[in-house]
């Protein structure tokens, strides 16, 4: 079986696995990157232009000092969520009824490109010979005091032996890792309790070629008690050229499993008709992800939607054997900005600087947490 040696391994190329694999490198640090699906990102996923949807992450806020120091260190253009207008709420018997604005998200912030953007200005900045994509962790073990991980490749099993190994992987994930000696029970079971966030979630985006809820005098912004759609925004890039609406399916990933995408599609745009009117049963296009599908993001034990933002953040005692050798850096792990974009660079960051000794320069902005509602439970 043929073998790789490095200073570190980083296990999920997703943001934080991306963050921690860029400072190392900048520091001299000699570290491989694994990355199980053909792509990086994980979690963040933007559509093509001219549209640029988000399916991921959309969104960032003031009182983020990671990311507002990142968009400011590679030059990328923000702006503000559209909020001006009313909103809608639409009842369990499908009478709509119009509140005074703005938005509940007014205030946030969105990159322009999407947040792949961000991901694209990290990437660029890694040297990608030692980025294996495809490779897909399987064993951790232990061997004359250095740790060995066998990956499933495209071209057969192979082994990479590190000194230190970073899990950038959602916790529920990394628990499925076979662990030799075995993790202590009590971290196993705290990484399958932990929500992997947004992973039991699906986002549905129309597009369109004008804003006609604008013209209305509305936001975008609807909250549904019907459903499919439990809540929905104006999703439109900064050009005003394009112009979409984001909706987020109140039905749970095993109803949703029901029905074919494209009856998910015709259900989602059906509601928006009955919200928004006839302008909007005629998209240009429609996009649909539903991140429970998602083997590489989503465990049997995240199929159902989380109720509200989980307070993530842990301190895992690994014990003798696995201390100071394996951390565990996906965005559940921050606990200031757990779940969102500022949690996975918080987490690469912070394992980085614990082999680096250094740390990215801050911008001087007061640092304020951030926590998302999801409480669709009303939708069944």
């Amino acid at each position: 079986m043929k073998e790789l040696v490095s200073e570190v391994v980083v296990i999920g190329g997703g943001l934080s696995g991306l963050m921690a694999t860029w400072q190392l490198q900048a520091a001299g640090i000699d570290v491989r990157l694994l990355e199980a699906r053909d792509r990086l990102g994980g979690r963040i996923l933007t559509t093509a232009p001219p549209a640029q949807c988000d399916l991921g992450p959309s969104w960032f806020w003031h009182g983020q000092p990671l990311i507002a120091t990142l968009i400011d260190h590679f030059g990328i253009p923000f702006f503000k969520q559209h909020a001006a207008g009313d909103l809608l709420v639409e009842q369990a018997n499908g009478q709509i009824m119009r509140a005074p604005g703005p938005s509940p998200m007014a205030g946030s912030l969105r990159i322009e490109g999407g947040m792949s953007h961000l991901v694209r200005q990290i990437v660029q900045q890694i040297d990608p010979s030692p980025i294996h994509l495809r490779f897909i962790g399987r064993d951790i073990s232990l061997h004359d005091n250095q740790i060995v991980v066998t990956a499933d490749t495209p071209d057969g099993q192979m082994r990479l032996r590190a000194n230190r190994v970073a899990i950038a992987l959602p916790p529920r994930l990394a628990a499925e890792l076979n662990f030799t000696p075995a993790l202590p029970a009590a971290v196993r079971g705290k990484l399958q309790s932990t929500y992997t966030w947004m992973a039991g979630q699906a986002k549905f985006f129309a597009v369109y070629d004008r804003p006609f809820w604008r013209e209305q005098g509305l936001c975008g912004t609807a909250i549904s008690r019907k459903g499919p759609l439990a809540e929905i925004h104006d999703a439109s890039p900064n050009s005003g050229e394009i112009f979409s609406l984001l909706g987020f399916y109140g039905l749970h990933a095993a109803r949703r499993a029901e029905e074919t995408a494209v009856s998910l599609q015709q259900l989602a745009l059906a509601q928006l008709t009955s919200i928004f009117g006839a302008e909007a049963a005629q998209p240009q296009a429609v996009y649909l992800q539903d991140w429970s599908q998602e083997p590489f993001t989503a465990s049997a034990l995240d199929q159902q939607a989380i109720p509200s933002h989980p307070e993530y953040g842990f301190a895992l005692d690994l014990g003798a054997v696995w201390q100071g050798k394996v951390a565990f850096i996906s965005t559940e792990s921050s606990t200031g900005n757990g779940g969102l974009v500022e949690g996975a660079l918080e987490a690469g960051l912070r394992f980085a600087a614990s082999i680096t000794q250094q740390s990215l320069k801050l911008v001087d902005v007061a640092t304020l947490p951030h926590h998302a509602s999801m409480d669709w439970d009303f939708w069944q």
